[in-house]
């Protein structure tokens, strides 16, 4: 079972250059469960490259790119340990408390939008 863990991070503006505290959620993945999601995503993906055999004349495409598709994606979750869940804290342009989806990326730094004012935020550690 994948374990969710908070780490303590900063909301840095672009303008005022500012930094508030804020809290980033994150869930972290043993080396058992990073493996079985890579060979989930590899079967996702050739089961997918198996259906386009069907399709006639875009299966000399299709089916190719899933299959190679498959290969980096699964590559790629077996070494990323972490997934962004969100960030919650104040804004430093607007002072608002916001809580941002990090949509599964938690490499710091990185830059979101504010959803109240439209300004650029950093998450910083």
């Amino acid at each position: 079972m994948p374990q969710e863990i908070i780490k303590d991070i900063q909301f840095k503006g672009q303008q005022l250059k500012t930094a508030t505290p804020a809290k980033m959620w994150i869930q972290s993945f043993n080396e058992k469960e990073q493996k079985v999601r890579a060979i989930k995503t590899l079967l996702k993906f050739w089961g997918i490259a198996a259906l386009c055999i069907l399709i006639p004349i875009a299966h000399f495409l299709l089916v190719p790119l899933f299959f190679v598709m498959g290969i980096v994606k699964s590559l790629k979750l077996l070494h990323k340990a972490e997934d962004g869940l969100y960030a919650e804290g104040s804004c430093p342009s607007c002072e608002q408390h916001v809580k941002l989806t990090l949509e599964n990326n938690a490499e710091l730094p990185q830059w979101i939008d504010c959803p109240n004012c439209k300004q650029a935020i950093e998450l910083n550690k």
